[in-house]
């Protein structure tokens, strides 16, 4: 008698209510605390709580529009911190002496990435907070 295999216990596809809400919070706490950190020049820190974001994210469904949106800023973000990180590294190996214009631009994009993305991220961030007091608003007048 051939045994019949039920599909059903290998596709979950029921997530609990709320799931990938919850994550989306934790990425955007992780993301608010890498705008803050990138807008103050400390990419050693912004690399971990962007690392965090990441790994937040990646277990939630990616075929969700909200997801995918913290999600790619998340990576972004990762990306944008590495990258400092790489430049303010690479600026602290030059000699100031021997050559301070390649220290000086190094310097420079460093923080105009920083503030630029950091900036990016925090007007997005704050939007979301603002969207969200406006639904919260218009819910309350409705009833």
């Amino acid at each position: 008698m051939p045994m019949s295999i039920n599909p059903k216990p290998l596709l979950n596809d029921t997530t609990p209510s709320g799931y990938n809400r919850t994550k989306r919070q934790y990425a955007r706490i992780f993301l608010w605390l890498t705008s803050l950190l990138l807008i103050t020049s400390h990419p050693f820190l912004s690399l971990p709580t962007s690392a965090c974001a990441v790994y937040t994210m990646h277990g939630g469904t990616w075929f969700s529009h909200k997801n995918f949106k913290w999600m790619s800023a998340s990576i972004l973000s990762f990306c944008i911190s590495l990258y400092s990180l790489a430049l303010r590294v690479k600026s602290d190996t030059i000699d100031e002496g021997f050559a301070y214009e390649l220290k000086m631009s190094l310097e420079v994009r460093q923080r105009t990435v920083e503030i630029t993305w950091g900036g990016i991220l925090l007007l997005c961030l704050v939007l979301t907070v603002k969207n969200s007091l406006d639904n919260r608003m218009a819910v309350g007048k409705e009833t």
